[in-house]
């Protein structure tokens, strides 16, 4: 786990420098890997790593709100039960997706993504939602200080 934390590091560096040299803002910039996507938006900076195999057909967005992050995930082809969310207070989510034919005609692959949010959150009233188009919602609660 170490050897591939540290290509990951080194892999990072190098996007740094192709990034400073093309004149591109830090969200327009992809790894080659796409392990790691690290968005800025809002001073909004989250992480989102592949566990195993990278699932580039996974699509993750995040947005904050007053009250929350919103997480919008596309995994089209998986019905909602292929699909689980789970949480915990330091602030991660994990969106892992396990399609029940493994040799599918549509190429639908397992996939673990974990989400790093920069606040810790209330794992008890996190909601998620899938749509029947393979739109998932997740609604993360900021953890309320009371």
């Amino acid at each position: 786990m170490l050897e591939f934390t540290n290509r990951v590091v080194k892999r990072e560096k190098n996007t740094k420098s192709i990034a400073s040299l093309k004149q591109k803002r830090p969200n327009e910039v992809e790894l080659p890997v796409k392990a790691i996507r690290t968005e800025t938006s809002k001073q909004l900076v989250t992480s989102v790593v592949d566990v195993g195999p990278p699932a580039d057909w996974v699509k993750i967005n995040i947005r904050q709100t007053r009250d929350c992050f919103e997480v919008y995930a596309l995994v089209p082809g998986l019905l909602r039960e292929e699909v689980r969310v789970q949480s915990d207070p330091a602030g991660r989510l994990v969106i892992t997706g396990q399609p029940e034919q493994a040799d599918n005609p549509w190429g639908i692959t397992s996939f673990k993504k974990v989400v790093s949010l920069p606040a810790r959150i209330n794992p008890l009233q996190t909601s998620a939602v899938i749509s029947l188009h393979g739109r998932l919602f997740v609604r993360v609660p900021f953890e309320s200080n009371s």
